[in-house]
């Protein structure tokens, strides 16, 4: 076979992954033409094509009808990818920064690779945002959920800043995820957090994070009894306690 029959033959494939890429992610396409394209799509992945690896993670951004079908076919790219393994990684690792939504993503990822390393891509994610304002947050709302299941005091440190952050809801699944880990050394920037948000929300996730974890107010006794819901006190220890519970 003549070089020129390679190039042919190989841009005759492409042609074919990209057909099925088109029709697997189009919410439109009937269910059961849908997931025929869907599952050649998947032989190819398997293959280890490229463009199919990339056309599969797509599929996680889209919803299609009927939702239970929708859901079944995520998992049937969940389950391909995660069998594809290591030669899927480079391609998750793009779509964790670039996709818009990163649920089924992580989760992927989580099955692939050793838990270190995945705290490690994580903690790499999360440090490409800041915490001015983004038109769609919710793959930084996801990212820091994420690491609320990661147990390490690295992750504390990064997850702290984002308590500043400008958008209401990543604050709040900041404070979430503080309070999943309970390490002491978040106390103080939640206590700045509980006393000065302008979110009555946030300030009360705070609060609820205190009583449930036992800490105490040291240092902030005067300013938490400014702002503390009625339904809540300070004993004179400064633990907070929330009535009739």
């Amino acid at each position: 076979m003549g070089i020129l029959d390679f190039f042919s033959r190989e841009k005759r494939r492409l042609r074919k992954v990209e057909k099925r890429i088109k029709r697997a992610n189009n919410k439109f396409t009937p269910k059961d033409y849908r997931q025929i394209a869907l599952a050649e799509l998947i032989d190819f992945a398997r293959e280890g094509d490229a463009t199919a690896i990339r056309g599969l993670l797509a599929r996680f951004g889209v919803n299609a009808e009927p939702s239970s079908e929708d859901e079944k076919e995520k998992e049937w790219v969940s389950e391909a990818l995660i069998e594809i393994g290591q030669p899927a990684v480079k391609h998750i690792s793009k779509a964790l920064r670039s996709a818009e939504s990163v649920n089924w993503v992580q989760r992927v990822l989580r099955n692939i690779i050793s838990p270190e390393d995945y705290k490690t891509e994580m903690l790499d994610v999360l440090s490409e945002f800041d915490t001015e304002y983004e038109r769609n947050p919710d793959r930084k709302i996801q990212t820091i959920m994420a690491l609320a299941e990661i147990p390490a005091k690295d992750v504390v440190e990064a997850l702290i800043p984002f308590l500043e952050d400008v958008d209401e809801t990543v604050r709040f699944q900041t404070v979430v995820a503080l309070a999943e880990h309970g390490d002491e050394l978040s106390r103080e920037p939640l206590l700045e957090t509980m006393c000065g948000d302008e979110s009555i929300r946030v300030r009360n996730q705070v609060i609820e994070a205190f009583v449930n974890l036992e800490w105490r107010t040291q240092g902030y006794k005067k300013k938490v009894d400014a702002i503390l819901p009625r339904q809540y006190k300070q004993d004179k220890s400064g633990k907070l306690v929330k009535l009739g519970s």
